[in-house]
């Protein structure tokens, strides 16, 4: 079986310990790819950061509910002090056809060129949960990646698995993916962008462990398969993400053993760039 994996941790540039942390998981662990929040408050920490790791394929996360627009005076897509509105609010609006089309390709667009300017060339483009799969965000993404001439989008194709076997929440978000997968597959691949073959990472979520990862990974069917996940280091109390969830996955994550597990599977580690 010829097997290929991207492991891509998502949301570098959302805190400095999470940042850290994703930057551990690849000099330490199997991490190869990562996707970066261009409104990140730390982002010269992060660029010198990256200097250190020029094998870490580093992506765009597109963010619409998080923190500050980088567009001045959003009208739709931000409240009066230019924060965006949370993730279901965001969704909600979207649904609702109350974001502008115009606003959001030019938030993309900005997005794209200050992780350009920082001297990273984007090996993909996600965003931030999952939101591109809505059909107006798929068709401002589409237009911004072929701007910024962006070859390669995530597609987060993953089973819903049986009920039960995940938390109500995950399965119930699987089964909104899976309704918003097929137009959007066609859009992307209408726009001459590339998605992996496969996808994994969302019913690992909150309770990833050693086993379950492996036995995930040991399961790969063939092809490539973007498996997303979520390092870092634990923030203090009252902070963004407090859980015990990152720092466990970073531990999985460089633990000698499962770089072991994956090469006797024969899996083959690679980036966006070698897609």
């Amino acid at each position: 079986m010829n097997r290929k994996a991207i492991i891509n941790a998502d949301d570098l540039g959302i805190s400095e310990l999470r940042s850290r942390g994703i930057l551990e998981a690849h000099r330490k662990g199997i991490v190869t790819s990562t996707t970066l929040l261009a409104n990140s408050t730390h982002l010269e920490s992060i660029t010198q950061w990256l200097r250190e790791s020029p094998q870490l394929g580093v992506g765009v996360h597109l963010n619409l509910s998080e923190g500050n627009a980088i567009l001045s005076h959003p009208r739709s897509l931000a409240d009066d002090q230019g924060r965006f509105l949370g993730t279901e609010e965001t969704r909600r609006r979207l649904m609702e056809g109350r974001f502008d089309r115009d606003e959001m390709q030019t938030e993309f667009d900005l997005q794209i060129r200050r992780v350009r300017d920082l001297g990273i060339e984007p090996t993909h483009l996600d965003s931030h949960q999952h939101i591109h799969l809505y059909p107006a965000v798929t068709s401002a993404l589409c237009w911004a990646a072929q701007r910024h001439g962006i070859t390669k989008v995530r597609l987060p194709r993953e089973p819903v698995p049986p009920p039960g076997s995940v938390t109500p929440s995950i399965y119930w978000e699987l089964v909104r993916y899976q309704g918003l997968i097929p137009k959007a597959a066609q859009d992307l691949s209408s726009a001459g962008l590339r998605t992996s073959d496969h996808f994994r990472g969302i019913t690992l979520r909150g309770g990833l462990h050693f086993d379950r990862f492996l036995d995930m990974m040991a399961r790969l069917p063939e092809g490539t398969t973007e498996v997303m996940v979520h390092p870092g280091l634990r923030e203090p109390a009252g902070k963004v993400f407090p859980t015990e969830d990152r720092e466990r996955e970073l531990r999985l994550l460089t633990d000698p053993e499962t770089r072991k597990a994956v090469e006797n599977y024969g899996i083959e580690l690679i980036t966006y760039r070698s897609l």
